[in-house]
């Protein structure tokens, strides 16, 4: 019995040193503890939108959101140089806006870096064209997310498709061009 009690305060002690040492790169904050100037930036480009919860993050978390590397090459050369901080320092807000859930991420100066919005069907342009693809006989995913971001054009849209025991996320722009492939 004296020998369980001491694993069991040895493995406690080790848990709690390593959750201490371990960062979070998204935290929920409350409003007011977002800087004014995103506050306001979000304001301006979403007036009418309604905020779920706002958090702050780093930018390494939001492109490798859904699970290591997800994002990684995926994003053209920004002119903006992104670090990687030890602490969060961007902010990002889950908001509803026209009936369609979004998140938007946003640097603590108020710089807007994308969104990315919920989508349940594709638009039908772009749908006519993904089915005069390769892909028109896969499976495709129930999660599709329109991104817009600052310097492109316009939207794009990402969904997964998948066939036999190949899994693909492909990216579509809204003209119906595939932009993207990447293997999962």
């Amino acid at each position: 019995m004296k020998r369980i009690f001491i694993l069991f305060f040895l493995m406690s002690f080790i848990l709690c040193s390593y959750s201490q040492n371990e960062k979070s790169y998204r935290q929920m904050v409350d409003a007011v503890d977002v800087p004014q100037k995103v506050r306001a930036e979000f304001k301006k480009r979403y007036p009418d939108a309604f905020v779920k919860m706002w958090y702050v993050t780093n930018i390494t978390y939001w492109y490798q959101d859904y699970g290591p590397s997800y994002y990684s090459n995926w994003y053209r050369h920004r002119t903006v140089v992104v670090y990687k901080f030890n602490e969060a320092a961007n902010y990002e807000v889950e908001f509803n806006n026209d009936y369609e859930d979004s998140r938007a991420i946003f640097n603590r100066y108020g710089v807007w870096f994308e969104t990315r919005t919920k989508v349940y069907h594709l638009p039908d342009d772009v749908k006519k064209s993904l089915e005069a693809t390769e892909y028109a006989t896969w499976l495709w995913s129930d999660y599709k997310e329109r991104i817009d971001t600052p310097g492109m054009p316009g939207s794009v849209y990402r969904m997964q498709v998948s066939k036999s025991n190949r899994a693909e996320i492909i990216r579509i722009s809204d003209d119906g061009k595939i932009v993207q492939v990447k293997s999962e």
